[in-house]
């Protein structure tokens, strides 16, 4: 129980650093310089202010200076990266697997709220974060299985998109996606691509299908892809042991 609360507590601070890099990065700005401030009248944000969930509800999601409304995101990305932290602590104990799925959810965590909210997937992350997988392989895990995902997962996306842009004449895909995938093929190993893949097109294809029968848009409309990727490779990340013993008892009894 302390190893999940202590890691339930570390992800309600870390969210509050996940913030600030959802707000900062995409606008270009540093994530160091200034410190916490209300981009409304730009006061410094004291300490007091600044504790995770417990000050947005204090102030009823208000600036204590000049009462503009903090949006709702705080909070709940603050409180879903707790959460997130504390069942994966709950789920790998204090196994060496931890210490990496801590690092992926949070990346991953970080970058769908960026797209969500912008369409865009930073490299300032991306790059960073394909870097970590391959170190995480190196003394834990298999490093040829991470470099050929990494590779593969680029590549994957990236002849997906060619032959879209040639068929149709305009792009489908960001690249932010390909190094998405690729992002997660380095922590994952190639073995997770194939599901990872199959399941963010299906969930994708399907909630794009309701969105745009919903909203009456046109096709034309851009859908950000990366929350889709995030999530099969979080389940992947918990279940992909799993998923793939059923995967191989099944293509063996197909075989027979």
């Amino acid at each position: 129980m302390f190893v999940i609360g202590s890691c339930g507590l570390l992800g309600l601070l870390f969210g509050s650093f996940a913030n600030v890099l959802v707000h900062r990065l995409p606008r270009g700005e540093s994530i160091a310089f200034p410190g916490s401030h209300c981009p409304k009248c730009e006061h410094a944000i004291a300490w007091y202010d600044n504790i995770p969930v417990l000050s947005w509800m204090v102030l009823r999601g208000r600036c204590r200076h000049c009462a503009a409304p903090v949006a709702v995101r705080y909070p709940l990305l603050e409180a879903g990266l707790g959460l997130i932290w504390g069942l994966l602590a709950w789920h790998f104990s204090l196994k060496p697997e931890l210490g990496m799925a801590l690092v992926l959810s949070f990346l991953l965590w970080v970058l769908t709220w960026i797209d969500l909210e912008t369409g865009l997937l930073p490299n300032a992350l991306t790059f960073p974060g394909i870097a970590l997988g391959l170190l995480y392989a190196v003394f834990f895990g298999d490093i040829y299985a991470s470099l050929a995902g990494a590779l593969a997962g680029y590549g994957v996306f990236w002849l997906v998109a060619r032959v879209f842009l040639l068929l149709t004449g305009r792009e489908g895909m960001g690249q932010g996606d390909f190094k998405l995938l690729a992002m997660l093929g380095a922590f994952l190993g190639w073995q997770a691509l194939p599901f990872v893949i199959f399941l963010s097109s299906f969930v994708g294809a399907v909630i794009g299908s309701v969105y745009l029968l919903l909203t009456r848009n046109s096709m034309r409309a851009e859908i950000p892809f990366g929350p889709y990727l995030a999530v099969a490779g979080m389940i992947w990340l918990v279940w992909g042991e799993g998923l793939l013993f059923w995967f191989t008892e099944l293509s063996r009894g197909l075989v027979r």
